[in-house]
């Protein structure tokens, strides 16, 4: 149901694990996202956004309080407090809030984030076979999430604001036929021969880095059917009015890595995520249509994701947001990583220590060209100044010191989070994160 008065709707689509590089939008040679093509025009796209963290949790945390991960330090072992994201602000202001999503860190896991929202839907213990299409992971896909989110909205009779994360080009990357346009055999069976969590057999050195290209296959495969459902929900909120009267922000949260190799001496190569910081984690898409539409726009200043509760406060308020996203500053950290995490490097690598280095990004405009920004960045001891033209040209200028990175960040001790104590995951979380190769 349309939103009642001059109060628009809220919603943001999350594309879990989807890199700006293997986006249609953004160049790229596989026609993934079409539909986030002809969205464009009626939105404003920004070409140089950044993902805070490069994983799930933590940047979730920061898409919905906008605190920069260097600051609010949630990971597995904390507690979100009540209270703290713009989800909860909407709902204090007469919204009804739901999220719909297969990422157990947002709706099983003890983080708190599902305690943000009035109706929370996560994996249904029975579903129909219609969204039963995958083999290695034992969960509906992303059309049943978009089901049940416009289920929901239809049935509001308040202003809504909701959160789809969908989790298809998350791995292990099981898209349906019709959008498994790139995948063949080979790409499917090396999958199925790999453990959930591979990361180990590629750092490991029992498999070479270049065989990640036939996974890279049936990701953009994943792409292409996030795109989809992405056209399946704008369809229906443009045929009932609902889009008229929404902001709608789609998003990438992170990346994923295909052995990219690192920039900075001792930088592993990038394999899935969490442990990286290259572009291809950082580097995501970012796609805002305000209500009423927009005029098909492009931003190239960096843009930080931390600014969507700024963004949907302006919006709600009625306020002209001139600068949305961009920001003179975008900053990225890489979280510690965790015991469960450290022990297997220790099996898994000869040196483990090169992959548990302290790492952070800082990004600003570039001086010389209008459209690329400047990167510094430090991976442990050693530190580096790039310049991004975009996600496919990357240029290094010179080598600098990590304390000129850690420079540019102020940290501040936000009171937002409760260590847990107990059993950190519960069963039923740790058998959907076990599925997705986080347990």
């Amino acid at each position: 149901m349309a939103s009642k008065g001059s109060n628009p709707n809220v919603l943001l689509i999350v594309l879990d694990s989807v890199r700006a590089k293997n986006c249609s939008l953004y160049g790229h040679r596989n026609q993934t996202t079409p539909h986030l093509e002809q969205l464009a025009s009626e939105s404003t796209v920004y070409t140089q956004a950044r993902a805070p963290s490069n994983w799930s949790l933590p940047s979730h945390v920061s898409l919905f309080t906008g605190s920069e991960t260097h600051n609010h330090k949630v990971t597995v072992h904390d507690r979100l407090q009540s209270g703290q994201t713009v989800f909860e602000t909407l709902a204090d202001r007469g919204y009804e809030t739901g999220l719909f999503t297969e990422n157990g860190f947002l709706t099983s896991h003890e983080t708190g984030l599902k305690n943000t929202f009035q109706t929370v839907t996560g994996v249904p213990e029975e579903y129909d076979d219609k969204y039963d299409t995958t083999s290695l992971n034992p969960a509906p896909d992303g059309f049943y999430f978009a089901d049940a989110f416009d289920s929901w909205r239809q049935n509001q009779t308040e202003p809504w604001a909701a959160c789809v994360n969908l989790m298809d080009a998350h791995r292990p990357f099981e898209p349906r036929e019709r959008y498994d346009q790139w995948g063949n055999n080979h790409c499917h069976s090396l999958q199925a021969d790999l453990p959930v969590r591979w990361e180990w057999e590629f750092h490991g050195g029992k498999k070479p880095y270049w065989q990640l290209q036939a996974l890279e296959q049936l990701y953009d495969g994943g792409i292409r059917q996030a795109d989809a459902i992405v056209e399946y929900i704008v369809t229906a909120l443009r045929e009932s009015g609902d889009l008229e009267q929404t902001l709608l922000v789609i998003c990438g949260d992170h990346g994923d890595g295909f052995g990219e190799p690192g920039h900075i001496a001792n930088e592993p190569p990038a394999v899935s995520h969490i442990v990286p910081m290259s572009e291809a984690l950082l580097h995501v898409p970012l796609l805002v249509r305000p209500p009423g539409g927009g005029d098909g726009k492009q931003c190239h200043h960096p843009a930080a994701l931390t600014a969507f509760p700024d963004v949907v406060k302006k919006t709600v308020e009625g306020t002209t947001d001139l600068k949305g996203f961009a920001r003179n500053r975008v900053y990225s950290t890489k979280q510690p990583v965790t015991d469960n995490l450290r022990q297997r490097y220790e099996t898994h690598c000869a040196e483990p220590e090169g992959y548990l280095r302290s790492s952070q990004a800082v990004y600003v405009d570039s001086p010389t060209d209008g459209t690329a920004v400047r990167k510094q960045y430090y991976w442990g001891g050693s530190a580096l100044e790039q310049r991004i033209h975009s996600p496919h040209e990357t240029e290094n200028i010179e080598e600098i010191t990590p304390q000129r990175v850690k420079d540019a960040f102020e940290e501040t001790e936000p009171d937002i989070r409760i260590p847990l104590s107990g059993q950190q995951v519960t069963e039923g979380a740790k058998e959907q994160l076990a599925a997705l190769g986080y347990y």
